[in-house]
């Protein structure tokens, strides 16, 4: 049933939706039961959680038995606290904390065995990209088949080892060149760990205050990664001009695993910078230099 690729579909769930749950608990599937008391469904969802990231992802469901049958539901609180806050609280001590999505179930008129003033919980884990996760106890902890396991240090570094074949994620920036003279950049950055590499930049269109760059393009860039951004000048500001037209960065790169990806960048500097910005720097400099002819005239009467 559950598709840790289509995790926020977790939302969406009704009580008619839990007669497909699968019959039994499986590598995607935790199943616990209504009549475990709140200390120790705390300290499995933890465990859970953790294994789940760390295995790919999967689906937490209490209040049912272990045929993924409603058993009668879970409290909607704990004592005076929710129960979608309490789920956040104990979740937040898994670290690094990623993605869930938590749906309380309420009967729907089905006839699914779900009591007044309780729930079925489901709580859907995508695969993370930030592992090893760690649970309160100070263990790391895995899927195997239908079991929450402890994992062991090799399965930790391979983990720990996995980030480094993740699927780049890159991003732009548009500045003013910090060493000055009105010049515009635009970066791209690395957002994760995982550098992107011999990267195909391209323009579409190619602006024409690109300031005679066309023939050089598409610019190659060996490597960009969290430690080496790229950045590349293309545009002079100059008084009074005109509102700069959009473009897009068109980008070609590889990973480490010898994969091949595409990313499109939407550059609007107009929006992204202010259409004024650099003009305040732009008339003092303008000052200074009406300044220094002043004096020169003064100087020679």
């Amino acid at each position: 049933m559950f598709n840790p690729e289509q995790w926020e579909a977790v939302l969406q769930l009704e009580d008619k939706d839990l007669a497909s749950l699968p019959s039994s608990e499986d590598e995607r599937h935790e199943y616990k039961s209504s009549a475990t008391n709140d200390a120790d469904l705390g300290d499995k969802l933890a465990r859970a959680a953790s294994a789940f990231w760390n295995s790919g992802g999967g689906l937490f469901v209490a209040g049912v038995n272990g045929s993924g049958r409603p058993d009668g539901g879970v409290s909607l609180y704990v004592g005076r606290q929710s129960r979608r806050d309490w789920i956040d609280q104990v979740i937040a001590q898994v670290t690094p904390r990623s993605k869930f999505a938590v749906k309380c179930i309420e009967d729907g008129g089905s006839g699914m065995g779900i009591s007044v003033h309780k729930a079925v919980i489901a709580i859907g884990f995508p695969a993370s990209d930030v592992g090893p996760h760690m649970a309160p106890d100070n263990r790391y902890y895995i899927r195997a088949g239908a079991h929450t396991l402890p994992a062991s240090h090799f399965i930790v570094e391979a983990i720990r080892t996995r980030r480094g074949l993740l699927t780049p994620m890159l991003s732009h920036i548009v500045r003013r060149k910090p060493e000055g003279g009105g010049v515009l950049q635009v970066g791209i950055l690395a957002l994760n760990d995982a550098p992107a590499l011999n990267v195909e930049v391209n323009l579409t269109p190619v602006p024409e205050w690109f300031n005679g760059l066309q023939s050089k393009l598409p610019l190659i860039v060996p490597v960009i990664s969290r430690d080496a951004p790229f950045y590349f000048d293309f545009h002079v500001l100059t008084m009074g001009q005109a509102p700069r037209p959009a473009f897009q960065v068109q980008l070609r790169f590889g990973d480490l695993a010898g994969r091949q990806h595409s990313a499109t960048l939407a550059v609007d500097v107009d929006t992204q910078m202010g259409p004024s910005l650099g003009t305040a720097n732009e008339l003092k400099e303008l000052e200074r230099a009406v300044g220094k002819i002043a004096d020169a005239i003064n100087r020679r009467k």
